[in-house]
């Protein structure tokens, strides 16, 4: 994999964050995580930097990607992975989520 810095900023209960979570177990793809539930400042530098408020969202280089199957469709291409399909759907747990693959808060 090329140096590109990678950060993964998620939400707890975020259907699609388990989505890209569990396709990235499931390939053991690490990468550093950041919890918006979990700290004022990751969720503060996820708005000011990426512009939405909006999870997941993946940090390339300081550059911002949403939507859950974008995601696993990056990283399954950034590490070599055969099959990045995702799976099933997902019903919201809290917050706002559309059908493309993301979680407003």
């Amino acid at each position: 994999m090329a140096e590109k810095n990678l950060e993964l900023y998620i939400k707890s209960g975020c259907p699609y964050c388990h989505k890209v979570l569990a396709f990235m177990d499931a390939n053991g793809i690490e990468l550093p995580l950041h919890n918006i539930d979990e700290s004022d400042a990751d969720r503060e530098r996820l708005v000011e930097v990426g512009g939405k408020r909006q999870v997941p969202c993946l940090f390339i280089g300081g550059k911002a990607m949403y939507e859950s199957d974008d995601i696993i469709a990056y990283l399954g291409k950034e590490f070599s992975v055969t099959s990045a399909g995702g799976r099933g759907g997902a019903t919201s747990a809290g917050g706002s989520c559309t059908v493309g693959g993301g979680c407003s808060f």
